[in-house]
This record gives structure tokens, sequence and C-alpha cells, in this order.
């Protein structure tokens, strides 16, 4: 591979690094939070709407934010600003008790949406980055590796907010969380960034982006394979709880995040030698059997192997899609294409959380609210396979 080929491979281990920290302190949360929040709810619906829908809130409203940030200048500040608000929220719930004009859920709901707003605005910087440093030809294999860097968070992170709750107290794993933020601030300012290409004169809008037909084929279809994911944060925890047996929370997401990090390393190149769509299609069908393990068995293996099989489908199909939208999307609308496609993430992880919280509530219990949510990742693959010609001429056009 000559000079010219080889991506800066510093300045996106650094990125990497960056993102990873402020995604470990975002994982910590994942096996305690929704647990640590019930006895401050009435109903699983509240539980749903503190974990998944007040962190939609801030991750809404840090897309256009970061583009506002970003466009026609570099990633990092973006990235440094991000990873200090993750950092906050997560340090200050223990001291929720001590806000005098909010009650204690409300404020809960105020921190989520801060560390919401933190989580999307390093999201869509880190990937504009990675983007702006990567040839297109090492595009899918290089957001493979960014993904499986921050996989490492849902591997790390649920166990060790999982073991600090256990054996310390929740409190500690909370402020240890908000400590993370600190080496993604010092990596996030080491990393050497391209000049930004300039906005074109009369095209500062969000929306702008939208005029690539592709790209609002491929955000809807996003919104519906995400929504599962939603649902899972939020009553996966509360499911798994319920259950008892050795498959707990911790487990799940770390055998998944395993699953992840194996699966894009095995993988690497391959993401840009094949047809993306290729991998999007395998990634949502997994997802899919995935779903339907988890909303009808009871046995802690087939848990266990949805849990591998949903980590694999996930794996396919996210550094994908951000390859499919950097392929569609110039690079002078860049960072709104992403703030709008992962606006579509967001907005799926805060209606998966709520739109299935009554069936949480019901008879069924979480597990058949999963079954239901399950759904959705099928209509993801109705809505590519009718975009699938408008997406290869658009790809082919840039």
């Amino acid at each position: 591979m000559s000079e010219v080929d080889a991506p800066p491979w510093k300045d996106v281990v650094r990125v990497c690094l960056s993102a990873l920290s402020t995604f470990l302190a975002f994982g910590m949360l994942l096996p305690i939070f929704p647990v640590w929040v019930e006895p401050f709810t009435t109903s699983k619906t509240m539980v749903g709407l503190a974990t998944t829908l007040a962190a939609g809130v801030g991750l809404v409203a840090a897309r256009p934010i970061a583009a506002v940030m970003m466009e026609g200048r570099t990633r990092m500040p973006t990235m440094g600003l991000g990873a200090f608000s993750v950092g906050l929220s997560a340090g200050l719930l223990p001291f929720i008790d001590e806000v005098a004009f909010l009650s204690p859920f409300w404020a809960i709901c105020v921190l989520r949406a801060i560390g919401g707003l933190g989580f999307g605005l390093v999201t869509t910087a880190a990937v504009s980055a990675i983007t702006d440093l990567t040839p297109i030809h090492r595009r899918g294999e290089i957001l493979g590796y960014f993904g499986a860097s921050n996989a490492l968070a849902l591997l790390i992170g649920p166990l060790l907010g999982g073991l600090l709750e256990k054996f310390a107290d929740v409190n500690v794993a909370f402020w240890v969380a908000g400590v993370l933020a600190v080496p993604s601030l010092y990596f996030a300012a080491q990393v050497r960034e391209p000049k930004a290409a300039p906005i074109p004169p009369g095209s500062r809008r969000l929306v702008d982006a939208l005029r690539f037909p592709a790209l609002r084929i491929v955000t809807a279809g996003h919104f519906m394979a995400v929504m599962f994911h939603g649902a899972l944060l939020a009553f996966g925890p509360l499911m798994l709880d319920a259950r008892g047996g050795w498959m707990s929370v911790e487990v799940f997401f770390a055998v998944e995040a395993a699953a992840v990090v194996a699966f894009r390393i095995a993988i690497g190149r391959r993401f840009d030698l094949y047809d993306r769509l290729t991998f999007v299609r395998l990634g949502l069908a997994l997802m899919v059997v995935a779903c339907l393990l988890m909303g009808l068995v009871q046995h802690d293996l087939l848990v266990l192997l949805a849990a591998i099989i949903y980590g694999v489908g996930f794996s396919a199909y996210v550094p994908t899609m951000n390859a499919m939208v950097g392929d569609i999307v110039p690079n002078s609308h860049r960072a709104r294409g992403f703030a709008i496609f992962m606006l579509a993430f967001d907005l799926a992880i805060a209606g998966g959380g709520v739109i299935v919280g009554p069936i949480a509530d019901g008879a069924g219990g979480p597990q058949r609210a999963l079954l239901v949510a399950g759904l959705a990742p099928l209509v993801a693959l109705a809505i590519y396979a009718s975009g699938t010609r408008r997406i290869r001429i658009e790809i082919k056009r840039r």
C-alpha cells in the first residue's frame, strides 16, 4: 500500500481513543441506570422515558448544534464539548436529591438529556472526522475499526459499571464515568485535522442535505432499523433483572460487544470489497433473528445466542451505513448529512424506549415489548429494498 493510500493512522487512533473514553463513560450506565432510576418512577414507561427519551431529546438537539459548529470548521472542538457534557451529566447524578427546584425524576431527565447531548456531539464529530481523514476506498474498513474501538466501551463499560455498583456503590460508578471525560478531551486536542471544506454560498440550513434522494431513503430505513435498539436499552435490563439466572445485564452487553469487536476486526477491508447493501441486509436479518429470540425464549443459553447474533448483525449494519452516508453526501455537506442521518438514530432510540412502554407495563412485560419492537428492522429491510436502485445510482456519481 502506498503512502498516498494510507490513512493518517495516528490521528485516526486519537479520534478512536477520544470517542472510546466518552463511550466508555456512557456504557458504564447501561446496566445500572434503568434499575437505579426505577425507584424514582411509578411505571416502566417512565423508566423508558428517563432512559431513552430524555437522552433522545439531548441527542436530537445535538445534531443541528454539531452541524452548525462543524460545517466549514474542524471537528475536534465539537468533540471536546460533547465529552465534557457526558462527563458532567454522569458525575452529577449522585447529587440528584440536592436539586431543589425540580423533582428527582425530572432532574434525572435533565441530566440524562445533557448526557445525550454530549453523546450526540461526540458521535457526529467522530464519524465526520474519521470520514475526513480516510480515503474513500478504505472508508468502510476504517469506520468498521472505529466502530470496533467504540464497541469496547460496550464490552468494558457495562462490566465496569456493574462491578463498581456491586462492590463499591452506584455513586462511585457515576463519578468514575464523569472522570472519563478527561482522557477524551486530551486525545481530541492531539488530532491534526485536514483543512475544512468551505460551505457553498447560500447553503447553511441543516435540511439542505436532504436534497440527496438516497440520503432520504437511508435515513428513513435507519430510523426503523434502530428502533429495537432503543427498546433494548430501556427494557433489556429490566427483563434480564426480573428473570434471574446467570445471564445478567452485564454479561449480555459484554457478549454483544465482544461479537461486535470480533466481527469488525475479522471483516476489516471486506467492508469495502463487497456491495455495502449486502452487509446492510445481512445485519438487519440477523437483528430480526435476535429480536425473535429475545422476545420468545426464556433459556439463558438462547438469550446468550441472541446477544451474539445481535452483536454480529449490529456490527455488520452500523459501519456500513456510516460509510454509505459518506459515499452519498459530498464533503461540502458532510456534517449536515451525518447530523440528519444520526438524528434518525436519536429519534429511533427515544421512540423505541417509549412507544412499546405500555406493552412493557401490560401482562406481557418487557419481553413482549421487545418482541413487538423487533418488527421495526423488518420494515427497514423493506425500505432499503425499495430504494436500492436510487442508492446505487447516487453512490456511482460520487
